[in-house]
């Protein structure tokens, strides 16, 4: 799959179309629909911004890894990409795909959602562990 064939899925899974993604993206439309027929490439800082903007890494919109999931978080430690925030990351991928987030906006939400939602779940399983821990 080609680059350009990633970002228009990507585009196509938010619900934008191709004026809604370039100004998000901070480019034109014209130079959007370059990049998705593989006429352009884009250059490294607006690869960047297209991966925050879409939500993904710059490896999957490179066809380097085929999980798109962007881990944005940090732990503690500094550490990107633990098993925790990839868990999470995929429970959030999982719900924009199912029906039961109909209700919110076709079934997309912003970012600040999917964090919030990423802080309750991280709230849940540490209340789970220490539950665990007086049993």
């Amino acid at each position: 799959m080609t680059l350009g064939q990633r970002l228009k899925i990507c585009r196509k899974k938010t619900g934008w179309n191709q004026q809604q993604a370039a100004e998000k993206i901070g480019i034109s439309k014209s130079v959007l629909s370059n990049y998705e027929r593989d006429y352009r490439d884009p250059d490294t800082s607006t690869l960047k911004k297209i991966s925050d903007v879409y939500n993904v890494t710059t490896d999957y919109l490179l066809g380097k890894s085929q999980n798109p999931i962007a881990v944005t978080e940090t732990n503690d430690d500094g550490k990107k990409g633990d098993l925790l925030n990839k868990t999470i990351n995929e429970a959030i991928q999982e719900l924009k795909d199912e029906d039961t987030l109909l209700f919110m906006n076709d079934g997309e939400f912003d970012e600040e959602t999917a964090l919030l939602i990423k802080k309750a779940l991280k709230n849940g399983i540490k209340f789970i562990d220490e539950l665990k821990k007086k049993e």
